[in-house]
């Protein structure tokens, strides 16, 4: 009898333990979806993330072309965007789309970790959010990028990522940005630009279309 009612109180804990976890999660997706867009650019749709209401991070791997750009909300509302600027070292994109007024991303404050758990988001070919989980495998850099370029920090993570996670969202367990996915944007590999770097990359393009490096 005791022994049975303990493994019932145990499973019953374990039971409330994994929903508590599982809706953690679920509200983190929740949490970032609305700033999480689709980028129409390719014939299969990929992923940015606003920066602002009126501003989208995307990469490179995201564009098949700069003209008839569309970006789409978790609503379904499109509207046409341009490039404001690019950077070659990161493979990001700004994306300039005048009346989106998506819900800008929170950028994350906490440190990764190798062993942190982590969120990849996307939107799907239908616009709906896709949300796979991993943890960070790896933080390393400098990531070199081609032409004397690099990229001073990258992070690996065991989150599966295909194509149209291009340009997507990692965000950590509150749903908060912790940098950008690549999805084999750079030298073939799938890697997540911390948000700091790309919130930086962003600003400059924001400002200036380019972004000046020294030798």
């Amino acid at each position: 009898g005791d022994a049975w009612r303990h493994r019932v109180c145990h499973d019953a804990r374990m039971h409330t333990t994994l929903l508590a976890f599982s809706n953690a999660l679920a509200d983190a997706v929740a949490a970032a979806e609305p700033s999480v867009v689709q980028v129409q650019g390719r014939r299969r749709p990929a992923t940015g993330i606003a920066f602002a209401p009126d501003l989208v991070v995307t990469t490179t791997r995201a564009l098949g072309q700069e003209e008839g750009l569309r970006v789409g909300r978790a609503d379904g509302h499109t509207v046409p965007a341009d490039v404001a600027g690019w950077d070659p070292a990161t493979s990001l994109v700004l994306l300039r789309a005048e009346g989106l007024q998506a819900s800008a991303a929170v950028a994350s404050e906490t440190t990764p970790r190798v062993g942190h758990l982590v969120l990849a988001l996307a939107r799907s070919w239908s616009n709906h959010i896709t949300a796979t989980t991993g943890v960070v495998s790896v933080i390393g850099g400098p990531l070199p990028t081609g032409h004397g370029r690099a990229i001073e920090r990258v992070i690996r993570t065991s989150a599966p990522m295909h194509q149209g996670f291009a340009g997507g969202a990692c965000v950590d367990v509150s749903g908060h940005v912790m940098g950008v996915a690549t999805a084999a944007a750079i030298r073939g590999l799938s890697v997540v630009i911390p948000v700091d770097i790309a919130w930086a990359v962003a600003r400059r393009l924001a400002e200036h279309g380019t972004l000046r490096r020294g030798y």
